[in-house]
């Protein structure tokens, strides 16, 4: 169902709501009926489950705010913004329900979701999701003083929030506040390193402040962040809003609870949801393939092949799905089909990093360093700034005897893991490659740097390698 279908109604439900308020104005309004047409099964089934629940305890605030949690999510917006007011009546102390009608109201009617807002914060005065829901309502009716101290109040009730500072900065850029701008703009990236927003609104400050270091530095976060699928977050999480798209019953809904359990390392919810989903849509390419990367987490690695080999046969030219079926084989010491696969997959994109990072590794470990190298040297083609690839470069010179190619790649890939917000494992293990590349060059003191370094960042040294840099007694 399109939100525009959902919302085309939206009057007719209104003079509904108003009906069934004088209705039953002795026992609350009537429980509104939802058409079903057009829904899946399980969209069907979800509506009933929550209209039963409601049936049975009709004077309970928390079963109509869940109809409408499960009305909101499936994008039925009139009846749910009824049962939202009704368990707002029920309970005057709970700010969910007057928040979650606002966030169904924000962009349709901002005059009205502003009070309901005003409202969700007399019964919860620190809730962050409803101050910069007040902001946000604030900026779109266009009263910059209200929404400016807005966004000053979420920034002192919630000091980890990235929207606020984002948002001042903007204003303070505006008036040409270079300083205070700067000084919200960095507060976004330290908080949030993957915001490009942040980052390019931090060159543009730096230029500005004659800081060509700075914003050369924030440029190049920028375009790390960018290549990002995410884009870093825009809002601050709305903890409510999300449990109400976790009810989302369709395909479609239940895909997304699966990608965020999969992001959150939940690899057996993730799996339970895509097994069922394949179930119901065999045909497609990009749930088997996302089927398999969580059976592939779990180890489940007949079933992950499984599931590949069906995304393949959906969707042949799939580089992900090759690459990651390469990659399980060549785990599995079937080098010979990984290689294939690998090819098959940059026959089908020369530039798939995936690929040509896996390809390589395969080719090192066979000890065909020179294919490994044009692996990388391609994938770095594509690239240029891409820690795993320098890595694998940096480690790769170094077990050739190239030691001074592999220190300068591997200075060029901690710089670039930097650059990235690596974790610190990886940024620990382009220290510890470079302590042994320094030792083998004979730059014990330098060597000594990094191997400390590698420590500070939480790796283990092995005793014995520690003891090649320790001073003859």
């Amino acid at each position: 169902m399109t939100d525009a279908r959902a919302f085309r109604s939206t009057k007719a439900w209104n003079r509904l709501a108003l009906l069934a308020m004088l209705a039953g104005a002795c026992g609350g309004p009537e429980i509104p009926e939802v058409g079903s047409d057009g829904m899946e099964p399980a969209v069907r089934e979800a509506i009933r489950a929550a209209r039963d629940a409601l049936a049975a305890d009709r004077g309970a605030a928390a079963a109509w705010g869940r109809f409408g949690m499960v009305l909101h999510a499936h994008r039925l917006g009139a009846p749910a913004g009824l049962a939202y007011a009704e368990a707002a009546r029920l309970d005057g102390d709970d700010h969910r329900w007057p928040h979650l009608h606002a966030r169904l109201l924000e962009t349709a009617e901002p005059a009205r979701a502003l009070g309901l807002a005003e409202e969700a914060l007399r019964r919860n005065p620190r809730f962050s999701p409803a101050l910069a829901l007040r902001a946000r309502v604030l900026e779109a009716l266009g009263d910059s003083d209200a929404a400016e101290a807005a966004w000053e109040a979420l920034q002192d009730a919630a000091p980890g929030s990235v929207e606020a500072p984002l948002a001042l900065g903007r204003r303070r850029l505006r008036r040409g506040e270079l300083a205070g701008a700067l000084t919200a703009f960095e507060r976004v990236v330290e908080r949030l390193p993957s915001s490009a927003a942040g980052w390019s609104f931090l060159a543009q400050v730096s230029r500005r402040l004659g800081d060509p270091e700075g914003a050369a530095h924030a440029t190049a976060r920028a375009r790390i962040a960018a290549r990002s699928a995410s884009l870093g977050a825009t809002a601050d999480p709305d903890p409510l809003l999300i449990a109400v798209e976790d009810l989302r019953a369709d395909s479609r809904g239940r895909e997304a609870r699966a990608r965020r359990a999969a992001a959150a390392g939940d690899h057996d919810g993730a799996e339970e949801i895509y097994r069922r989903l394949v179930g119901e849509r065999p045909g497609s390419a990009d749930l088997h393939y996302n089927h398999g990367n969580a059976l592939a987490r779990l180890g489940r690695t007949d079933e992950a092949e499984a599931a590949y080999r069906t995304a393949l046969t959906r969707d042949p030219d799939s580089s992900a799905a090759m690459a990651n079926l390469a990659n399980l084989l060549a785990r599995s010491g079937r080098d010979r089909e990984a290689d294939g696969l690998y090819r098959r997959s940059i026959a089908a994109d020369p530039s798939h990093l995936p690929t040509l990072l896996g390809a390589s590794s395969l080719h090192f470990q066979r000890g065909d360093l020179r294919q490994a190298e044009r692996y990388l040297r391609d994938a770095l083609a594509s690239a240029p700034d891409h820690p795993g690839a320098l890595q694998g470069l940096g480690q790769l010179l170094a077990t050739a005897g190239r030691l001074g190619e592999a220190a300068e790649t591997l200075s060029r890939a901690l710089a670039a893991a930097r650059e990235a917000g690596a974790a610190s494992g990886q940024l620990a293990g382009i220290h510890f490659l470079l302590a042994d590349v320094e030792r083998q060059r004979g730059r014990t003191a330098e060597a000594r740097t990094h191997l400390t370094q590698a420590e500070a960042l939480g790796m283990n040294v092995p005793p014995a390698f520690r003891a090649l840099l320790e001073p003859e007694r």
